[in-house]
């Protein structure tokens, strides 16, 4: 009896250590959660944490960058071939040659821009080709020579709407070049200039002290023209060729002097000479552009004179 009465201790034992057992037990098995969670607490305060040590790095540089003075000289070295700009100034004293009308020109700014090269120059363009005394004939000469894309400058004849394009540039070489060239197929030189024409310089001539030069230069007498008098007639449909000859090297002795035997060769008179045309110059006498529209102008002014 001693011997049974001490198992109930025994079996005590073993419910409370044996995990076979189902009862009041269970609901303890709550430590694992309790674990979980303390690491999940940690978890979180570290994502927290983590943006609050990184913020100060990214606040930081942010003002050290934008004090730094070669950053603030490096922003208009990168603007500064945006900033490339061009003044064209006009010259109104000059000689408008045969296709521009000088009381247009008069009408004209003193100066284009400064702004982009490309502007300025569909804007000198677009002025020759308003002053002009016939548009056609201004927009021929410049799509003549020059051809290219984007910029765009117009004329009005035969009833018409005309473009040209012109091309986008950066360059104020470029514009100073294709404006030079403009001007000798217009014959009216130094008519734009990137210098202001208030003074003369020593490099530019006053038109008047052109003109006397130029007089003086055909009035001069040479080894050729001694021996040629000038036309007995007004009335060119009356000369000889020695005649034209006189007129020729009178008219430009620089352009058009070196090319006067060359009518003596083809025996051209007053007649041939009033039906020469540039083409026809040009092509027969072997003339360049320039000299050819030279001539042209002369023989228009010739055919225009009162006998």
């Amino acid at each position: 009896m001693s011997h049974l009465s001490s198992l109930p201790p025994r079996l005590d034992t073993v419910d409370m250590q044996s995990p076979r057992i189902p009862g009041g037990s269970l609901p303890i098995v709550k430590i694992p959660k309790k674990r979980g969670r303390k690491p999940g607490y940690k978890l979180k305060s570290r994502v927290l944490m983590t943006p609050l040590a990184i913020s100060p790095p990214r606040s930081t540089p942010e003002p050290d960058i934008s004090s730094i003075p070669q950053d603030a000289a490096t922003i208009p070295n990168s603007a500064a071939p945006q900033a490339l700009t061009v003044c064209i100034y006009v010259n109104k004293q000059a000689n408008m040659g045969p296709y521009l009308d000088r009381k247009k020109v008069q009408q004209l700014p003193d100066h284009f821009g400064p702004e982009r090269p490309s502007m300025v120059l569909q804007q000198v363009v677009q002025a020759c080709i308003d002053s002009s005394l016939q548009q056609k004939t201004v927009f021929s000469l410049v799509k003549q020579g020059y051809g290219a894309e984007m910029v765009s400058v117009s004329a009005s004849f035969d009833g018409k709407q005309h473009l040209l394009s012109l091309p986008i540039v950066n360059s104020i070489g470029y514009v100073l070049r294709f404006l030079k060239k403009l001007c000798r197929s217009l014959l009216c030189d130094n008519l734009f200039s990137n210098q202001s024409f208030a003074q003369y310089s020593s490099t530019s001539e006053h038109p008047k002290e052109y003109e006397s030069r130029r007089m003086e230069s055909a009035s001069s007498p040479s080894l050729e023209r001694k021996d040629m008098a000038r036309p007995s007639s007004k009335n060119p449909s009356t000369w000889t060729v020695d005649d034209v000859i006189w007129f020729v090297k009178d008219a430009d002795p620089h352009a058009l002097g070196p090319h006067v035997e060359l009518f003596r060769k083809h025996e051209i008179d007053g007649n041939a000479l009033l039906l020469l045309k540039s083409d026809m110059i040009m092509k027969y006498l072997g003339l360049k552009l320039g000299p050819a529209l030279k001539l042209c102008y002369h023989i228009d002014k010739l055919k225009q004179a009162k006998f």
